[in-house]
């Protein structure tokens, strides 16, 4: 399998395209409400008052994209083993399904926060006034965030949605994708794998 198929494969069944709506979706009411924020407090009696920028960023925690997206990736380690026993016991179709349920749902929560966050992100580039600029500062979130910054959280963002949309598609409540992938590859390849990086992935959770 050449490279521009295994791409193909590795989409989910939704599709790029779901993919552009929901970042111009979210991304864009992060960055509308940011700079609609800034220009509402620019226009309080009080100096540098900053009430609606302080709720922009009160709205959107790394800590918490963090969270949401380490228990949808344990979830997603769980949920394989029984995606593949249910090819041989339909009786574990009972628990696969609530699992993949589960795990597509905190997959797109911490991808439309991680979407909402990028939005706000690139609003606060054009340091649209001092008052964003004094908040910036003083946030754990926005410290230091450049361009580089963005594009790896919108990769990591990406990687997210591609994980939740693969291991669960709501019209059909199939999976597909790079979980498809991982099914129909042979077992001697992927027992390994699988393990490996399960893991690695419960290492880094439990230890940051």
């Amino acid at each position: 399998m050449n490279y521009k198929k295994w791409i193909e494969s590795a989409v989910p069944k939704a599709g790029v395209s779901h993919l552009v709506e929901m970042y111009l979706t979210w991304s864009g009411v992060g960055f509308a409400g940011a700079l609609i924020a800034s220009a509402l407090d620019h226009y309080s009696a009080v100096p540098y008052a900053a009430y609606f920028t302080g709720a922009v960023n009160d709205a959107v925690g790394y800590r918490f994209w963090v969270l949401l997206a380490d228990i949808g990736l344990l979830f997603f380690c769980f949920s394989l083993p029984f995606l593949f026993m249910t090819r041989y016991f339909g009786a574990v179709e009972k628990v696969a399904g609530p699992l993949q349920r589960l795990t597509y749902t905190f997959f797109v929560v911490a991808f439309d926060e991680g979407a909402l966050m990028i939005g706000i992100l690139f609003a606060n580039l054009l340091h649209a006034s001092d008052k964003t600029v004094l908040l910036v500062s003083k946030s754990f979130l926005f410290s230091d965030v450049g361009i580089f910054t963005i594009l790896v959280l919108i990769v990591l963002n990406s990687a997210l949605w591609m994980l939740g949309e693969s291991i669960f598609n709501r019209d059909d409540k199939t999976f597909s994708g790079i979980v498809q992938m991982l099914m129909t590859a042979p077992v001697k390849y992927t027992a390994p794998g699988y393990c490996c990086f399960t893991g690695i992935a419960v290492y880094l959770i439990v230890s940051q």
